[in-house]
């Protein structure tokens, strides 16, 4: 049977119909699924007529985690591998066991996939190409037909600024009561349905007025680099405090980094990467593909986002030398992000890492809550089974959707960095002070009279006092180029402020919304860093470097190979982070940064919604979490 619901018919009408066309299923007493709607997204978009009946969806259905009768929530079991003294302090979950604790039970995944087929649906409890099973997700697909007339809904095509995309124009339904089971009550969220996505790599570059001359190359086009400009990685080591532990052999050996990324690349390029830099890496590189075959030489050509990859292993891998790094490439779908976490967690390719790191994201507008929260409960496993995951706060400021129509002015932060079990990281711009001796000069020092001397929080309105160093006739015509150009940070509309953060207090004290960033290290182009990726549009197979890039997509994968220096120097993995965080953070291993914006929240003494808690200084933090550790 295909329904086409009447024009005008609220959620009230939606679930009286549905009472009475429940079709083959046979179920009765229908609930909607709230927050499974894009309605910020719908109202900036222009509606382009109803989805053709025979158009194919893939869906993706989230189902909520159980409260285990012998065990601790999940929750509070997380919180109890990082409480030092807890029974279940640094034991970890592994797959099966979580699956085994908190999944639901196969039966009721069994109802709801019995459900979905009565109309036409395929439905499994496997992810296509995987040989895991997970009784959280069901993997769905179908025509437009089946998903409208099996979840009650109307899907329509709507465009924005010339994007087109599918959305649910209601909230989806499903039954209360269908062979036993409230089916309503199990789902967490749908990722499908709308099929708007804004994924991004969180990278920048520097931005000048065209007459000013930059001391690069590489740069808009330029594929003509052979060598770099910018810090190495030894700076970063050295301005961040792990210089002395690489030094005592703390490289990481033993831990697995995974890097979750929507864009294949070259694994050759990171080798010259390293070798060029004298990095003497001993882990190994992986590149995994999920939801895909992996292109040819896992290239992912010009201007496809493998420059994202590539920094990402080439940071990480330079942060910590000895550790292994996994490569997790996805599709650039609402889904392809779901399933690549969800391979990462659960240990796809035979391992489960002890790090991961990603720096792609999109605005909470551009989802829905559903959406978020399916994302989140990936993170909540990851929690449980030790990984520690890192995630770029992005680099637009305080208004994570600028640029999008209607939301310029909208305050704003991203997802997965917005996620409960996410450690957020915001960006720096490093002072004068710290930056060695003709390391960066781009544009050349003596252009920019404005640099800070000391360390502060990222954010491009520190050039419009001198606009004119760039190029600009005035501060307002910089403000209009570079604004809002800075770290990520403010506080999510989705999730609420956690436990950690509120025991904090100080600027969380009257935050009701999870906080952003959690941590920060250095991310402005200007005091930033080279990438190598011989398939870049910016360079060529025999001069692949890349110079003037930061964004706090170079920040997360540096703090994640912290995170690996930092479990070897404790001896295994330290598990979810920031409760850890924010109780040493006033006791030593940061340097709290105090000054400067991101165009509208400002650093100041403790946690800030710019830089967090503050950059590290990495030996120092490492002792002090032992000495926690340990109380």
């Amino acid at each position: 049977m295909n329904i086409r619901w009447p024009a005008g018919i609220g959620s009230a009408g939606i679930l009286l119909l549905a009472t009475t066309l429940a079709g083959p299923a046979h179920a009765s007493n229908y609930q909607a699924l709230p927050g499974n709607t894009a309605t910020a997204l719908i109202r900036q978009s222009s509606k382009a007529g109803a989805a053709p009946n025979g158009e194919q969806i893939n869906l993706l259905v989230g189902m909520n985690f159980v409260n285990p009768t012998n065990f601790p929530s999940l929750s509070q079991y997380i919180l109890d591998t990082v409480t030092p003294g807890n029974k279940h302090f640094h034991h970890y979950l592994t797959p099966a066991e979580f699956q085994a604790n908190y999944d639901q039970p196969a039966a009721a995944v069994s109802a709801l996939e019995s459900y979905l087929t009565s109309f036409g649906l395929m439905a499994s409890t496997t992810e296509p190409g995987t040989n895991y099973v997970s009784n959280n997700y069901l993997y769905v697909s179908g025509t437009v037909s089946e998903v409208e007339h099996a979840f009650q809904v109307r899907i329509n095509h709507y465009t924005l600024q010339g994007r087109s995309f599918l959305a649910n124009a209601q909230n989806p339904v499903l039954p209360t009561s269908y062979q036993g089971y409230n089916l309503a009550s199990m789902v967490s969220g749908i990722s499908g349905m709308l099929t708007y996505s804004a994924f991004h790599p969180m990278t920048a570059n520097q931005s000048v007025a065209p007459n000013v001359s930059l001391n690069t190359c590489a740069y808009q086009g330029f594929g003509d680099c052979t060598a770099p400009t910018g810090l190495t990685p030894q700076d970063t080591q050295s301005i961040y405090g792990a210089t002395p532990l690489i030094n005592q052999n703390i490289t990481g050996a033993g831990e697995t980094i995974a890097i979750a990324t929507l864009a294949p690349f070259l694994t050759a390029d990171p080798p010259n990467f390293w070798k060029y830099y004298g990095i003497k890496r001993t882990g190994s590189l992986t590149e995994i593909g999920v939801d895909q075959t992996l292109p040819a030489k896992g290239a992912s050509g010009k201007g496809q986002g493998g420059s994202e990859t590539s920094l990402d292993v080439e940071q990480s891998g330079s942060m910590a030398p000895g550790a292994n790094i996994e490569v997790y490439a996805a599709p650039n779908t609402n889904n392809g992000f779901i399933d690549v976490f969800n391979a990462v967690v659960n240990g796809y390719n035979g391992t489960v890492p002890n790090v991961m790191s990603v720096s792609w994201g999109e605005a909470e507008q551009f989802e829905t809550a559903g959406y978020a929260t399916v994302m989140n409960q990936q993170w909540e496993q990851g929690a449980a089974e030790g990984i520690s995951m890192f995630d770029a706060s992005g680099d637009s400021g305080a208004y994570g959707a600028y640029g999008v129509l209607g939301y310029n002015k909208t305050l704003s932060v991203i997802t997965p960095a917005d996620l409960t079990y996410s450690t957020a990281v915001g960006g720096t711009t490093l002072g004068s002070s710290q930056i060695p001796t003709g390391t960066i000069g781009i544009p050349s020092q003596s252009q920019i009279s404005c640099m800070p001397t000391n360390e502060q929080a990222w954010g491009w309105n520190y050039f419009l006092p001198c606009a004119g160093s760039l190029g600009f006739h005035s501060a307002a015509q910089a403000a209009r180029a570079l604004k809002p150009v800075g770290s990520g940070g403010g506080f999510s509309m989705y999730f609420p402020k956690p436990s950690w953060q509120a025991a904090y207090g100080g600027a969380l004290a009257n935050a009701g919304g999870k906080g952003v960033p959690d941590v920060a290290l250095n991310a402005d182009p200007f005091t930033g860093y080279s990438i190598y990726d011989s398939s870049s549009a910016y360079t060529t197979s025999t001069a692949g470097w890349t110079d003037g890039w930061g964004g706090t997509s170079f920040a997360s994968p540096n703090w994640a190979g912290i995170a690996a220096l930092l479990d070897q120097a404790n001896g295994g993995s330290l598990g979810f982070l920031p409760p850890t965080l924010y109780s040493v953070a006033n006791g030593g291993g940061f340097r709290d940064i105090t000054a400067g914006n991101n165009w509208h929240y400002s650093a100041g003494a403790g946690w800030d919604a710019t830089t967090g808690l503050g950059v590290p200084d990495v030996a120092s933090l490492a002792a002090t979490i032992a000495a926690y550790n340990k109380s």
